[in-house]
C-alpha cells in the first residue's frame, strides 16, 4: 500500500532491497519483545508453527490448532493468493474468533486498520468466522514498577466497525497489487512523503540517489 515500486521489487528484485540496518533491527527486536509480553495475557495460548518457514505447512498446522479452541499465536491463513499470520486469535462464542493485532505504538494509526482489514478478509475467505477485531497497543500512562505487568502495559481498542468497512476494499487492492507484481518493469513513482510514511522505505537510497548530498 505504501509504494507500488517497493511492492514490485519485493517480488521481482528482492536482492536490490538491503537488509535491515541496526536501527531497523532494533525496531524488529522491540516488536518481538512486546509481542512476547502480549502473549502472557493468554497463558493457555498455543504457538502455531514456531520456527516453521514453509507457508503451506503453517496453514496446515493452524487448521489443526483451531480444533483446540484455545488462543493461538502466529496462526496462518491463505486464500486467493493472500497469506497472513495474526498475532493472537482468541476463541469467541458460537465457534467464532477475535483477531488481536499487537503494536508497539501508543495509539491507533491508519496503517493498523489496513493491517487488521487484510487479516480479517483473509480469515473470512478461508472460512473462519471473525467476531471482533482489536488493536493491543502500549498504554502511554504505564509506569514500570518492578516486573512488567502486561495487564497494565497494554490497552485494547476495538476496531471491528472500521475494519469491516475497510475489508470491502481489500479484494480490489489485491487485484491492483497482483497487476503491479506481474509487470515486466517496476512502475515509476515520484519521491515524496510516502518514502518514509508509514515506514522508512529500504529503497530510498536508490530512488533519491540523483539528489545533491545536502539537498533540502
Amino acid at each position: 500500500l505504501q509504494c507500488p515500486k517497493l511492492l514490485w521489487h519485493a517480488y521481482n528484485a528482492n536482492d536490490l532491497i538491503p537488509e535491515a540496518d541496526a536501527r531497523q533491527q532494533a525496531v524488529f527486536d522491540q516488536g518481538h519483545e512486546v509481542g512476547a509480553l502480549a502473549k502472557r495475557l493468554y497463558p493457555d495460548g498455543v504457538e502455531v508453527g514456531e520456527n516453521v518457514t514453509d507457508l503451506e505447512e503453517t496453514v496446515r498446522l493452524t487448521r489443526e490448532a483451531l480444533r483446540t479452541r484455545k488462543p493461538l499465536f502466529e496462526d496462518a491463513f491463505a486464500a486467493h493468493g493472500a497469506y497472513c499470520r495474526t498475532d493472537i486469535l482468541a476463541p469467541a462464542p458460537n465457534g467464532a474468533w477475535d483477531v488481536i493485532e499487537v503494536k508497539c505504538t501508543t495509539s491507533v494509526k491508519d496503517v493498523h486498520l489496513h493491517d487488521l482489514a487484510f487479516q480479517a478478509w483473509v480469515l473470512a475467505q478461508a472460512g473462519v468466522a471473525v467476531r471482533r477485531c482489536f488493536l493491543l497497543h502500549i498504554n502511554p500512562d504505564f509506569v514500570r514498577r518492578g516486573p512488567v505487568d502486561p495487564r497494565r502495559l497494554f490497552m485494547a481498542v476495538e476496531l471491528t466497525d472500521q475494519v469491516r468497512s475497510l475489508t470491502r476494499t481489500v479484494a480490489d487492492a489485491l487485484d491492483d497489487q497482483f497487476n503491479v507484481i506481474r509487470q515486466p518493469q517496476h512502475p515509476e513513482v515520484r519521491i515524496g512523503p510516502h518514502c518514509g510514511d508509514p515506514y522508512p522505505c529500504p529503497l530510498q537510497d536508490r530512488c533519491w540517489g540523483s539528489l545533491p548530498k545536502h539537498s533540502v
